[in-house]
């Protein structure tokens, strides 16, 4: 069974995954109680995670944990050790990585970003799914997940769902 690896991701209307100085706080007026846009349904469905340094960095620096039930892996290009068995700081080929995991789970595989991390998969074909929540706002200036902020045509619209919020949901999957 091949496991999808899927880019889990929140972005502007002009795609932008972050403002100015790594600034998330366009995304906080979506952060709405007892609307999860699917992300429980969706975690649930994997168990390696896929994550650049910096935003790792970023989501411990904020205080939140990072999904410690999951195995972990922070690309980066200075490895050291963790003390968690769940958390690996990788350094490797990433196409390697991406293969021996869907070899040895039955779940799928989380790209969790950021933009570096997220282009470089995209570029190598690593990336099978998107998820992209796209919030009704535009940035104009910050960090653009894609190339002119346009998914790319290797990806098709599969779903989109909207949300009371404004928020609207689009499922890519690659066109194989």
């Amino acid at each position: 069974m091949i496991n999808n690896t899927t880019l889990y991701i929140a972005l502007s209307e002009d795609g932008f995954i972050a403002g100015e100085n790594d600034n998330l706080d366009f995304l906080n007026d979506y952060q709405v109680e007892g609307e999860d846009y699917g992300y429980s349904n969706f975690i649930s469905s994997i168990d390696s995670i896929v994550v650049g340094r910096k935003t790792y960095e970023k989501v411990i620096d904020m205080g939140y944990p990072y999904h410690e039930d999951k195995q972990v892996y922070v690309i980066t290009r200075s490895p050291k050790k963790s003390k968690n068995e769940n958390l690996t700081f990788y350094n490797g080929d990433l196409k390697t990585l991406i293969d021996q995991l869907r070899r040895h789970t039955n779940k799928n595989i989380y790209c969790d970003g950021g933009a570096e991390l997220a282009r470089y998969m995209l570029n190598n074909k690593l990336i099978d799914r998107l998820i992209l929540s796209v919030i009704p706002i535009e940035l104009h200036k910050g960090t653009l997940l894609f190339e002119k902020g346009i998914v790319p045509n290797t990806f098709e619209l599969r779903r989109k769902e909207e949300y009371k919020s404004g928020l609207i949901q689009y499922t890519y999957e690659l066109n194989t």
